[in-house]
């Protein structure tokens, strides 16, 4: 499997709305689930990335998640789920 950069996964959530674990972007950028974020902001940019028991991300007040991030029900959960969506997520 390919590595990603977390900025390169962050930027097709964001445009298309769609929420993947922390595990799966950890795995497909070569990290650990826990340091997947680290030197990023809680912002709305990043909220993309959630807990796979939550479906939101960790820490976040509601003003830093983004206001559509339950527009899909859909949480990609692996790797390789994100890894097929990343190369075709229309």
């Amino acid at each position: 499997m390919t590595h990603r950069s977390v900025r390169s996964i962050v930027e097709l959530l964001d445009r298309f709305h769609q929420r993947a674990t922390y595990g799966a972007v950890a795995e497909l950028a070569g990290k650990t689930p826990r340091s997947v974020m680290q030197g990023l902001p809680r912002n709305w940019r990043h909220s993309w990335i959630v807990n796979k028991d939550t479906g939101e991300p960790s820490e976040y007040h509601l003003l830093q998640k983004h206001r559509e991030l339950k527009e899909r029900d859909e949480i990609l959960d692996t790797a390789d789920a994100l890894a097929v969506w990343l190369d075709n997520p229309y």
